[in-house]
């Protein structure tokens, strides 16, 4: 676990980022953390679906290239986890200014409060990646009325959707900040987690677009990104005559492309037509002389 002063160091650091990039105190950043990683702190970005749910991200730092990937098989809500997660890690990179390499199990990016087997960086990194993209000061605003009158249950889930729905984090990340500024206790925290499951049941009640929003943010849009654009350089190297077709098709396929999405044809294959007249003796018989 985390003492209060690493804690501290934490929300600070995730507060100073939060400003160096224009975002102040209290604004949304849920899915556009993909393009401050990308465009704020100058790294590669790579999205991808893959099979195994095992691996979370990675961050990587060679030299001046620095590359973060996300597993776009997960939900989009821990999508922006992970990214905010990674993000972290990169800023530490950048910080020691120290070629390092770090994967991120399932295991390791954890959004709830059971953390007993991480190691420190991942604790920190969990940490940053809820205080980055759910402030403090946007969790005690929202909840303060919490101790000061008795929420029922289901007026704090509907809360807690709406938070989910305005910042696009998951449920179980607003739940353990709930709890990590001691604005619910264990008892209570345990409580809610199991609602989880039954999410889109309370969205119900709600406005139409909060349910919709829901429904995407808990499902998985299996993206596939890279900040090199792939697919366009495997186009502009098959126009140059250094791939074949068939090359061209095994790359782009790999991010839902097409040939013909960057002004391609498939090539037609044209059977070869040899005059066998030229090459004297043939087969028929009148071609055979007699003895």
């Amino acid at each position: 676990m985390l003492n209060r002063e690493e804690i501290e160091k934490i929300e600070d650091k995730a507060l100073k980022h939060r400003k160096m990039n224009d975002l102040g105190t209290e604004s949304p950043i849920g899915v556009n953390i993909f393009d401050i990683i990308e465009n704020q702190y100058e790294s590669f970005l790579l999205l991808y679906p893959l099979k195994s749910r095992n691996i979370a991200g990675f961050t990587r730092k060679k030299g001046d290239f620095i590359q973060i990937f996300v597993n776009t098989n997960f939900d989009k809500g821990f999508q922006n986890f992970v990214g905010a997660h990674e993000l972290y890690h990169l800023i530490q990179f950048q910080e020691k200014d120290k070629d390092n390499f770090i994967l991120c199990k399932k295991t390791d990016v954890l959004d709830t409060i059971d953390e007993s087997e991480i190691n420190l960086e991942e604790l920190k990194a969990n940490y940053f990646a809820a205080a980055f993209l759910l402030p403090r000061e946007v969790v005690f605003d929202r909840f303060k009325k919490v101790r000061e009158f008795k929420y029922s249950e289901e007026d704090l889930i509907l809360e807690i959707i709406k938070l989910q729905f305005q910042f696009e984090v998951p449920y179980k990340t607003i739940l353990k900040r709930l709890r990590e500024l001691d604005i619910i206790d264990n008892k209570y925290y345990e409580k809610l987690k199991v609602y989880e499951h039954n999410i889109l049941g309370y969205c119900k009640m709600m406005d139409q677009s909060i349910e919709d929003n829901i429904k995407d943010l808990i499902t998985s849009n299996s993206r596939k990104y890279h900040t090199i654009n792939v697919p366009k350089i495997a186009a502009d190297v098959y126009k140059n005559s250094l791939i074949s077709f068939a090359k061209l098709e095994d790359i782009i396929w790999k991010y839902d492309k097409e040939a013909t999405d960057f002004n391609i044809i498939k090539p037609e294959i044209k059977p070869i037509d040899i005059d066998f007249s030229n090459f004297g003796i043939g087969d028929d018989d009148d071609d055979i002389e007699e003895d």
